[in-house]
This record gives structure tokens, sequence and C-alpha cells, in this order.
């Protein structure tokens, strides 16, 4: 549910948007990682075998599911710790969800990151791991193929591997079965399993929980927009509103982004302001802006910039697609505190903005802003059209901009699934995408439509900075039962599943119950030392059941001996 550096696959009036832990663009070296955490140690390896479709008898073809494995601390019968992966490759998640290495020597726990369906090396057709980008040709190839690519199948894997992980593996060979090999985490049958996610990760460890409660005994969901469909109530414009919000907090003076965009639209109009915008956003020569209408493009490339950086503020440097600093947010708001006095220092304050984002190294020597001839970051994933799919098929997530007052854009609303359906015919009409294979109501027929009365054991925090909180579980700190919502003041995108940070914020929160509380300070280790606290009753409330449950059938052994006797 992201990513987020270039986040989307966009036109002024259509955005998808993902989560930034999916974006990378290579090899990662986990021992010495960028951002100040401790190295962190896997195994990749292969499930082979998974079925392709779970969920009906007319085929038999499998596929290999790649995850990530750490056993290091691992204890007879203790926790597993897994990661449901979002729609990227599984580096950067295990990469940028430091908060599982953290806590695995204290739960003695497991740490498992799995790599979801049609993303990075899990490609269900096309075998050459080598040749990944073959692989994923094939996989991409056409509606009969791409149609396997959903939550629900990716829910199923995960369950899946689950049970590989945990249970009895028996040899067939020539002579006899082998059953001294026994299973991939030795003392593991009845060790508890905790689910963990962000964004769209995040949603799926919410559901993993929902569907498959007697597999996953517990989920921290973070930033996770589990209600950001139509039928569940979604404001439509409610991303770039907190994208404002956020900004404007931060020090961005509403009209001078806005008369930022004013100003480029103006100079588009003619040859020598058309010449200056090329000049000043050194675009590349393919991306250049030939006629007026061209700056819709540059605008929409803007426009992405805001809604991007707002979802990765953090406190401290971070690295995804290109390095931020901390606080990347107030940085670029330095450059827009005043309206600009003529159409040229706007837009080079909204120029500085975007030179921010993907040039604060100084490494990037020029911007290619149209979506149409540019690669995108996309590309970087290696999987181009996978989240774009499931826009069009089962997450359509309303997404438009309201307009000044309301934001920093143009108005594009309504979101419609004539919007929607546009976009998906032109994207997938190629390859067989007809009216019918978009589902806006499918999610929330087959998860819930703003409510999850039968769920248990999910936390579901959520940044007051990150957009994506607008269609999360709850805009409160609130509990229901065992559902926890945890609203993180100074927080961006799944802030709390990073690892721990020297730079981590301290935030002011008042206290529950009536009148007369007292204000108290409140860090994100104290966030995560509640998830912690969550886990750990998880943890017991199963391990206690599970006694009990091998007490009864101890005794039952016991009488049945005794009644033969």
């Amino acid at each position: 549910m992201i990513p987020l550096l270039l986040l989307s696959l966009s036109s002024p009036s259509f955005s998808i948007l993902r989560d930034p832990a999916g974006f990378h663009s290579g090899p990662i070296d986990l021992s010495s990682t960028k951002t100040g955490y401790k190295g962190y140690k896997y195994q990749e390896e292969f499930l082979s075998g998974v079925p392709i479709d779970h969920f009906a008898f007319t085929t038999n073809q499998t596929f290999s599911l790649r995850y990530f494995f750490n056993d290091e601390h691992f204890q007879c019968q203790k926790t597993i710790l897994f990661y449901t992966g979002n729609e990227g490759k599984l580096e950067g998640f295990a990469e940028n969800t430091g908060f599982m290495w953290d806590i695995a020597p204290e739960f003695e726990a497991a740490v498992i990151f799995a790599e979801h369906r049609f993303y990075g090396k899990s490609q269900p057709f096309g075998n050459d791991r080598q040749k990944e980008r073959s692989t994923i040709i094939q996989s991409y190839s056409s509606i009969d193929k791409l149609g396997f690519l959903s939550s629900e199948q990716a829910l199923a894997d995960f369950a899946f591997l689950i049970e590989h992980l945990k249970t009895k593996v028996s040899i067939i060979t020539s002579l006899t079965i082998l059953y001294f090999l026994i299973k991939r985490i030795k003392c593991a049958q009845h060790s508890s399993v905790i689910a963990f996610g962000g964004s769209y990760g995040g949603m799926l460890s919410a559901w993993m929980r929902i569907k498959y409660p007697h597999l996953v005994q517990g989920a921290i969901a973070a930033s996770a927009p589990v209600f950001w469909f139509f039928d569940s109530g979604i404001e439509e414009d409610i991303y770039d509103r907190i994208v404002t919000r956020t900004a404007t907090s931060s020090g961005c003076e509403l009209k001078a982004v806005t008369s930022g965009f004013e100003a480029i639209s103006n100079l588009g109009k003619t040859d020598n302001g058309r010449d200056f915008l090329n000049k000043l956003f050194v675009l590349e020569e393919k991306s250049s802006l030939i006629k007026p209408e061209d700056t819709n493009f540059l605008k929409a490339f803007i426009k992405e910039v805001f809604e991007s950086i707002v979802m990765v503020d953090y406190p401290y440097p971070t690295s995804f697609l290109s390095p931020l600093p901390g606080w990347p947010v107030k940085l670029a708001c330095s450059f827009l505190k005043n309206v600009s006095k003529n159409d040229e220092d706007a837009a080079r304050s909204l120029f500085n903005v975007v030179n921010l984002y993907y040039n604060y190294t100084g490494s990037t020597p020029s911007f290619c802003a149209n979506p149409d001839v540019c690669s995108g970051a996309f590309a970087a994933l290696g999987d181009p059209l996978g989240w774009p799919w499931q826009t069009c098929t089962e997450m359509v997530m309303p997404l438009c901009s309201s307009g000044y007052p309301n934001d920093f854009f143009w108005k594009d609303c309504p979101y419609t699934e004539k919007t929607a359906i546009d976009y998906c015919t032109k994207t997938f009409g190629s390859i067989g995408f007809t009216r019918g294979i978009l589902r806006p109501k499918w999610a929330t027929r087959n998860y819930g439509i703003n409510s999850f009365p039968t769920a248990t054991n999910i936390v579901f925090s959520n940044g007051f900075l990150d957009p994506w909180s607008g269609g999360g579980w709850s805009k409160e700190n609130k509990k229901e039962g065992s559902l926890i919502g945890i609203i993180i003041e100074e927080g961006a995108h799944h802030y709390d599943l990073r690892g721990t940070h020297s730079n981590d914020t301290q935030e002011v929160e008042k206290g529950g119950g009536g009148g007369g509380e007292e204000e108290y300070l409140l860090q994100i280790k104290d966030v995560r030392d509640m998830e912690r606290g969550y886990i750990k009753d998880w943890v017991k409330e199963y391990e206690t059941k599970w006694k009990e449950e091998k007490k009864k059938w101890k005794e039952s052994k016991e009488n049945a001996t005794r009644s033969f006797h």
C-alpha cells in the first residue's frame, strides 16, 4: 500500500501511488545500510510448488515464491515474525522494516520476509531467475496470466509458506519415505506467527489475520489504507488535503505553491516561457515542453513530488530512489514561505523542491517529466505494471484533488469509475482488459467495508503526516476489543516499522480519561513499546491456549489407555 519516491504512474487526472520502500534499483548490501541501522542478515530462498491458482481446480501449474529467512535468534516453539510483502522487490522492505529485526532477539524469533507474487523474483510464469526481465515479460503478457495477480492469491501464498515453515516435510525416495527432515524451521510446529506490513503490505497483514486467524496470531498493520474504497465512504480528495496540511504545518505558504503552478501555465503559453521552463527544470530533450498543454505533464511531475515527499518526512536522512535529508518537507517549504513577485521566481521555487527531491546529492544532471516517454520509478521496481494492474481490478482507490483552498493543486475531482476505466483500457487494453475486469467493490466485499466485526489482535498504526492515514482504520487513537488504532503525531509513512534511530521523534500527547489529564511525552520508542506489548499478549494468549490443548490431549490419551486396560 506505495510506494513512493516517484510514487505514481500518472496523468494530470489519474494517479497511482505506491509504497516508497518498494523502490529499489539494484543489489542491496544489508550488512552496511546507508541509514545508520545495524546489518540485517538473511538467506534468500525459494519455495517451489506454490499453486498459481489457490481457489480453482482447473490448473496444476505452480511457481516458486521468494522469501528471506533468518533464524539466528530462534528458539524452540518461539515466535515467527512474518512480513507480508507488498508491491515491489523484497529487498526494500527488508531494509526498511528494522522494527522486526530489532525485536527478534527479545522474542527469540525467526524473521521471514515473503515476496508478493508478480513482483521481484516471484514471477509465476517463466523460470529463469537470472533473467528477471524475461520472466516479468512472460508473467505480464496477457490477462490470462496477469489475472492471477491479486491480494487474495498473495495471502494464500503466504499461508502456504507459513505451513511450509512450520510443518513436517517428508522426502520420497525409490526405496522408502524418509521422515528425518521434518521442518524448515526446526521445532516450530507450535510457534506463534505475527504478521507485519506497511502500506499495501499493512493491508495484507491485517487481512492475513482476518482470513487466516488459525495461522497468524496477530498483526501490526502500519499505514494500511484498509478503508480507501468507494463504498467505505473515503473522501476522494483526502490524500492531497493531508499533503497540503503536512506541508503548510512545515512552513509552506498555500498561495506560494498554487501561484507556482499558475506561473508554469502562464510561462507555457509562449515559446520564450517554455524555453525558460525547459532550462530551469533541466528537462531531457525527449521530455521538453513543445506546446502549451505540455505544461500539464510538468505540473503532474511536480505534484508527484509533493505527494511523495510528505510520505517520507522522517526526522533523519533516508535513501530510497534518491537520498533525502531529515525532515525534507521542512526544507522543501523553506523555498515556499512567501508568494513570488513574478512567474519566473514562482516557477523557480517549485524547481527547488523538485531538485531537492530528485537531486539532493547533486548527482542527477537532468529530469524526465513526460510519462509517455520516460520510464519513471516503476522501471526501477522491475515490474512496472503490477500495481497499476491491481488498481484496475480489485484495488480501485479513489484519488483526486479538489483544488484551492483545500489543497495545493488543480481541481480534477470527482473521481469516477469512468476515470479508472479510461486509464485501465489505455494501459491494459492491448492484453485484453475490459470494463468487467474492474471490480471496485471486490476488496470491501471480500475483507470489509468500514469495519472488521469479527477481527481480533490487530494494531493499525498511522502517521498524522502521512496522506494514507486518511483511509486508515481510525483517524484517532482508538480501541475496539483487541483492535487498536494508534496515531503517531509526527509520523510519516509506516514510521513505526523502521528501526530504532537516535533521531527518533519526541511528541506531546494528552492522556485518556476525563478532564484535567496531564500531558506527557510520547516518543516513537513508546509507540514501538506499545506494539511490543500487544505482541507479547498475543504470543502469551496463543501459548496458553496451546498448553491447555496439549494438556487436554494428554489427559484424553491417558484416559483412553486406562479404558483399554
